[in-house]
């Protein structure tokens, strides 16, 4: 699959489903990205997730979403980050992000499930899931494919 793709496809249904059209949202998607040998739909679930929490953690709307995707030859993985310039994470917090029912928003509906489910999709391709934040200086997920060899 060509995570590009999906990552369109995925920022258009959320942006349909949240209505957060007057959101800040940029992109920077690679060229000549590799393929990667997924199930688009999960990665697509995977993705619609981050972009959802990176909408959440929004104080306002003067505050945006960065989307990239990128490509480390040496390593040959496909990445994507999606960063937000949001409230942050407190340091306490960060370890316990993709624990099952996990969740600092569960007094307006959080489950704790999604960034749970979202690592255990991304492991399951072989990638990585990781989180970088401070409190009050936003937060940035990272997640990794394998590119595949020779395409």
């Amino acid at each position: 699959m060509d995570l590009n793709d999906v990552v369109r496809r995925s920022v258009s249904v959320v942006m349909t489903q949240m209505s957060m059209n007057h959101v800040d949202l940029s992109f920077d998607l690679a060229a000549d990205l590799p393929l990667v040998q997924a199930d688009a739909n999960q990665i697509e679930q995977v993705v619609v997730n981050l972009v959802l929490n990176a909408c959440q953690a929004l104080a306002d709307m003067d505050r945006g979403i960065q989307v990239a995707t990128t490509f480390d030859p040496q390593r040959g993985e496909v990445k994507l980050t999606v960063k937000d310039e949001g409230v942050g994470i407190p340091a306490e917090h960060l370890a316990h992000l993709t624990d099952p029912f996990f969740t600092t928003r569960r007094a307006s509906g959080g489950t704790g499930l999604g960034l749970s489910v979202s690592a255990g999709i991304v492991k399951d391709h072989r990638g990585k899931l990781e989180f970088l934040s401070a409190a009050g200086a936003g937060t940035t997920a990272v997640m990794t494919l394998p590119a595949m060899k020779g395409i």
